[in-house]
Order: structure tokens, then sequence, then C-alpha cells
């Protein structure tokens, strides 16, 4: 017959067991959110890239504080499959501002052809500064273009952007144009058959979607771009569980490059769960061809209209913000 002492220890027994169950529990969401913190850390330090300006754009007459002010980022995504991003031209310009003070995005789509003058080798396709002068240049044309400080650059390769969107769990879009689902599936012989209407594209859809030109125009090209980037804002947005960000770091690691710190990504987080809009611009302009060569020959008009409008955004109009230096 079993004691009262023998009754006595396994209540202990069990109750240790218990309290240390439930330790491991507790304890398991932080391990794994601090193992997260330090992969993203990891994988950020490794894909840091510096700028010969430093880090503040020479348009800037003071460091920008992330948590506080208005910034703007270029997006320069680049077809490069082995992962070698030298000597590469740039597939995909966009520009996002972020103003802190409506919990806004603006994203701005420069189309590849467009004609525009890279410093130190004159007029050309927009695409061809990173060509050239990689990252580097990439950043001076674009803030020479378009007259605002570009703070950050981040480029990423297409083998990111298509795993990333599998993490994010795929993205809605609606596509109206029967042409372009036709083109799509001719391009890419029948592996991506899509359907008009609303509908979850995953990672390969998605790619296939924002890359084809023969569909109809680079300009609708760049609103396609658009609608992706947008739709993942959205599902980051909804993002409830820590867990889902695991994969989605490992769609980044070797796939990215960027000039942001740890820290300074870190400090966008809170910022992008809360945007309440993301409005969408494009640059336009009409066909020149003064050779064998194809260009896009921007509308003035319109470029000065978008100038304007990134400056509100950034609040740097001049006389009302001591930081922009033109």
């Amino acid at each position: 017959m079993e004691s009262r002492f023998d009754r006595r220890k396994k209540k202990r027994k069990w109750l240790r067991y218990t309290i240390i169950t439930f330790l491991v529990l507790m304890l398991l969401p932080i391990s794994y959110t601090a193992y997260l913190y330090t992969k993203a850390s990891d994988i950020t330090e490794n894909a840091q890239v510096s700028l010969d300006r430093g880090e503040k754009s020479d348009k800037r007459e003071e460091t920008i504080d992330p948590e506080k002010d208005n910034f703007s980022i270029l997006f320069v995504g680049i077809d490069s499959r082995d992962g070698e991003a030298k000597g590469s031209l740039s597939d995909a310009l966009m520009v996002a501002t972020f103003n802190k003070t409506d919990d806004t995005v603006t994203l701005l789509s420069i189309p590849r052809d467009s004609y525009v003058d890279i410093p130190g080798h004159g007029m050309d396709k927009i695409n061809h500064a990173h060509l050239v002068g990689g990252l580097e240049l990439t950043v001076k044309t674009t803030e020479e273009l378009l007259d605002i400080p570009l703070d950050y650059v981040v480029r990423g390769n297409f083998q990111a952007f298509k795993t990333a969107i599998d993490e994010l769990g795929g993205v809605e879009i609606d596509i109206e144009d029967q042409y372009v689902v036709d083109q799509i599936a001719k391009e890419t012989h029948g592996k991506v058959v899509l359907d008009t209407g609303k509908q979850q594209l995953d990672g390969e859809e998605a790619l296939a979607y924002a890359r084809t030109r023969k569909a109809d125009s680079d300009l609708m090209r760049g609103e396609r771009q658009m609608q992706i980037i947008q739709s993942s804002i959205g599902k980051m947005k909804s993002f409830s569980s820590v867990s889902k960000y695991d994969g989605l770091l490992e769609s980044l690691e070797g796939n990215l490059s960027l000039n942001l710190s740890f820290n300074e990504v870190l400090s966008y987080v809170p910022y992008m769960t809360k945007v309440k809009e993301v409005d969408k611009l494009q640059l336009s302009g009409y066909d020149y061809q003064p050779g064998s060569t194809y260009y896009l020959q921007l509308d003035e008009q319109q470029l000065e209209e978008i100038r304007s409008q990134l400056k509100k955004e950034l609040e740097l109009e001049k006389g009302e913000n001591k930081q922009f230096s033109s």
C-alpha cells in the first residue's frame, strides 16, 4: 500500500514537471523570437553595401532619423539568378516615399527604358546605370532625375522576389486583360496559366505576371509590379505569428543588398503595420528612337509634377524643411 510520503513525493514530482513544461512553453516563443532577431541581424549585416556618399544623401543637409523623419527607399530589381549583381542591368526600378505624418506610402515606378542623363556617361536608358556603375550610379542617376534624396537603397534578384511571395502565402491580384493571361501562358510555355479576375498568385505566378513585357508595355509592366508590392504590404500587415517571418528571412539570404542597418530595418516595422494607404505613380512619356535603339522620352511636365508630389510626401518643399538641399 502506497504511503502518504510516497503520494507526497509523486505529487511534488508531478508539480515539478508541470512547472518545467509550463516554463518551456512560455520560453519557446521568446527563444524563437530571439533566434529570428539574431538571424535577421546576420542576414542584414551580410547584405550590407555602402555608398561613397556615406550614410547621408547629398541632397540632405542633415542625416535623417528613421524613427521620426519621412524617408525614401530606392528598390532595384535585377535578373541575376547566380547571385552576381555586377555588370547586370536593372530590370525594375521603384522609389517608395514613406510619410509618417499621414501613415502613407507612395510608390513610383520608373520604366527601364526611360531616357535620362546618367552622370558621367551622358543620355541613355536608366537601366544602364546599374550596368556601368552598380548601385552607386543607379542611386545618383535616380536622385538627379527626381530631384529628391534617396535615403536608402535595396537591391534584390528575382529569386528573392519569387520565394518571398511564397512565404507571404501568395498575393491577391485582379487581372483584367485576357491578352495578359494568354501572353503569360505563351511565354512560360504553359507552365503558368492564370485567369482574369481576382485570384491568389504564388511566387512563380507573381513573377511571370510582373515580368511580362510583350503583353502590353513597359508602363503596364511597372503597374503590375506596383500591384504586387501593394498586395505584399497588405499581407505583411496581417502577419499574426512571428514564426511566419522565418521562411521570409530565408528567402532573402544571399539575394539581397541594402544600406540599411538592422536597427533601421527594425524601426520601420511598426510603421509598416499601420500604413493606411499606398498610392501608385508612374513616369510616362512617348516613344523615341533616333537610331536602332528604342527609348522612352519622359514627359517633362508630368515629371515635374511627380517631383513636386514626392517632395511634398517627404516634406521637402523648399522653405518647409531645412533638410533639403538642391
